[in-house]
């Protein structure tokens, strides 16, 4: 039934970004304004909702037409350096391996001298970079233009401390869910790709755009989802398949994928909510300093003080990982979504935890 299942996965990217020709437009014309400093930009909104695509797109268009080097990190959790340092590692002109002792001025002295033309650098999962200083840094860089992309855009435009005025507010791009007949024309150009013959109907399309609401990567997998227990099943036809059933296959592969691809003190502190099932804030930081000299030893990352910690979990709720009462941070418990989406990593046996 999937002839091609590539076709399903995060990474792909399809030969045209449909429903966002508005935002790519915007984009573009941004990258053409008279003055370079006023050339950089602010991507927004929430999970699944195509923000990295809608940034690759722009960049591919800005390679072929205006032969910029663009650059991508993902920046969730990096400091000041380790952002720096990636930049700096992934330019066409910078070395495969910056030693992460290197110092920060140093980093940055040697990327602008590997800069010999437009740049753009694409800073994906930037949550956190108002905290750090690596905007700063590539804003006082020349022929730099800096594409941030965030979950939530006011919130880190109004955390951004930038030494200079920074142009990210007049240029700010706020991507949000589809419509249900826009993310439907999205499955059927997916459905027609990466499936074999004609297994599915417009109107299960439309019913799964509805069912999740207008979020594209939910709605992609969860239509794999239905074809692979279409499969399983010996169905000829996806229509047979309970979208309801599909969808809660698919928020678990995509949590298991948001785990994955998450940062080690994310790792540590997800492990932890897990293990418990449900656990205070007091008895998770106790269970935390319990395990951390065993857990970081030898590791690139040391353990984080309590507020670092709670910084976190905005990151874990975002994904669809853990849940908590936000409005309060006194007697806080957190609880665990899908016990069946196990830790990466394992913790050490410990009577505390």
């Amino acid at each position: 039934m999937i002839a091609d299942p590539r076709v399903f996965d995060d990474e792909f990217v399809p030969p045209d970004l449909l429903h966002r020709e508005t935002e790519i437009e915007q984009l573009l014309r941004r990258y053409t304004h008279p003055e370079p400093r006023e050339t950089d930009m602010l991507i927004s909104g929430p999970s699944g909702v195509g923000k990295t695509l809608l940034a690759q797109k722009v960049t591919d268009r800005l390679e072929r037409q205006r032969g910029v080097t663009t650059i991508f990190v993902d920046s969730l959790g990096k400091t000041t350096g380790a952002v720096l340092r990636a930049v700096l590692e992934r330019h066409p002109n910078g070395p495969d391996d910056v030693v992460r002792t290197t110092p920060t001025e140093s980093v940055c002295r040697e990327f602008r001298r590997a800069v010999d033309g437009g740049t753009v650098v694409v800073l994906d999962e930037g949550d956190d970079l108002p905290e750090t200083e690596a905007i700063n840094e590539l804003l006082a860089t020349a022929h730099v233009t800096v594409i941030a992309i965030a979950h939530e855009g006011t919130d880190w435009l109004s955390r951004l401390d930038v030494v200079a005025s920074h142009p990210f507010g007049s240029c700010h791009i706020e991507v949000g869910r589809y419509g249900v007949t826009e993310l439907a024309d999205i499955l059927e150009r997916r459905a027609i790709q990466g499936f074999h013959g004609d297994v599915v109907s417009r109107e299960y399309l439309e019913t799964i755009a509805n069912e999740v609401a207008g979020v594209a990567r939910d709605g992609i997998q969860t239509l794999r989802a239905a074809a692979e227990i279409a499969r399983d099943q010996g169905f000829h036809q996806i229509d047979s398949v309970e979208i309801a059933t599909a969808y809660e296959h698919a928020k678990h592969r995509i949590r298991e994928l948001n785990l994955e691809s998450l940062p080690f003190h994310h790792q540590v502190l997800y492990a932890i909510v897990h293990d418990a099932g449900e656990i205070a804030g007091a008895e998770l930081h106790e269970c935390y300093e319990a395990i951390a000299d065993e857990t970081y030893a030898g590791g690139p990352v040391h353990p984080i003080g309590e507020r670092a910690r709670r910084g976190k979990f905005p990151k874990l709720k975002e994904y669809d990982l853990v849940e908590y009462d936000e409005s309060t941070t006194k007697d806080r418990v957190y609880s665990v979504i899908d016990i069946n989406v196990e830790p990466v990593i394992d913790l050490p046996s410990i009577g505390l935890c």
